[in-house]
C-alpha cells in the first residue's frame, strides 16, 4: 500500500515538473522579456539631474542618452561619474587624465557650464553603493531633490536600488533609466553580450541582497 501511494506522489510531481517545463518552452520570450524588464528599469521621467553611470569609462550611448533628455528639458543638467584609475590601468592611447577629456568634449558640444558635471568617485567596496554615497551626498550639497539614473542595461537594477538605498535619508528620488548599447532589450537573449550581463549581474543583484548592501524590502 505505501509503495503504492510512493509511486502515485513521485507520479504527480513527474508530472508536474513536465507541465511546468513545457509552460516555460511555450512562454519563455515573454518570461524572459519580463526578466529583463526587471533587471532594466526605465521610465519618461522629469528630473533636477540625470546622473550618467560610467566605470572606468563612460559609453558615448550613454553620454548620448542624457544630452537627450537634458534638450529636451527633462533634467536641467547631467552628471558624468567615473571611477578614479590609475594613469598605468587605462588603455593605451588614452593620453591625458580622462574626466578632464570627458569635460573638454562637453564644452565643445557648447553645453552651458551649469549644464553638466564630472564626479570621480574612489574604487572601494561595494563599488555601487559606495559611488552612489559621494555622488548622491555631492548633489545634496546643490540641492538636488531628484534625479533620472542613467545606467548601462541590466546593471541598472542594483544600481537604481543602491542609489535608492542612499536617497531616501537624503530625500533625494531616485528614477531609473536602462540605456542599452551593445545589446536591445527586446530580444536579449539571443545576444551574448545580453545573456552574459544578465547572467552577471543577477549574480552580482544576488550578492548585494545576500550582504545586506540593498535590504530586501527596496528589492522590488
Amino acid at each position: 500500500m505505501k509503495n503504492r501511494k510512493s509511486k502515485w506522489i513521485w507520479g504527480g510531481i513527474c508530472l508536474s515538473v513536465f507541465i511546468i517545463i513545457i509552460f516555460v518552452y511555450i512562454f519563455r520570450e515573454t518570461i524572459l522579456l519580463k526578466a529583463g524588464n526587471f533587471m532594466a528599469p526605465a521610465g519618461d521621467y522629469k528630473a533636477d539631474v540625470a546622473i550618467l553611470e560610467g566605470a572606468e569609462f563612460i559609453s558615448t550611448g550613454v553620454i548620448t542618452s542624457g544630452i537627450d533628455l537634458l534638450s529636451s528639458g527633462k533634467v536641467k543638467r547631467i552628471v558624468i561619474v567615473l571611477q578614479n584609475i590609475a594613469p598605468a590601468h587605462r588603455p593605451y592611447g588614452i593620453n591625458g587624465n580622462y574626466p578632464d577629456i570627458v569635460l573638454q568634449k562637453l564644452k565643445n558640444l557648447d553645453l552651458k557650464e551649469t549644464e553638466f558635471k564630472v564626479i570621480v568617485v574612489p574604487i572601494r567596496h561595494p563599488v555601487t553603493l559606495k559611488e552612489a554615497e559621494v555622488v548622491l551626498k555631492a548633489l545634496s550639497k546643490d540641492n538636488t531633490k531628484s534625479a533620472i539614473l542613467l545606467s548601462p542595461g541590466f546593471h541598472t537594477r542594483r544600481s537604481y536600488l543602491a542609489y535608492q538605498h542612499v536617497g531616501i535619508p537624503l530625500q533625494i528620488k531616485i528614477f531609473p533609466f536602462a540605456s542599452f548599447t551593445n545589446y536591445q532589450l527586446n530580444n536579449w537573449w539571443v545576444q551574448e553580450p545580453g545573456v552574459r550581463d544578465f547572467t552577471v549581474e543577477l549574480l552580482k543583484l544576488g550578492y548585494y541582497l545576500a550582504g545586506g548592501y540593498i535590504p530586501f524590502k527596496f528589492s522590488y
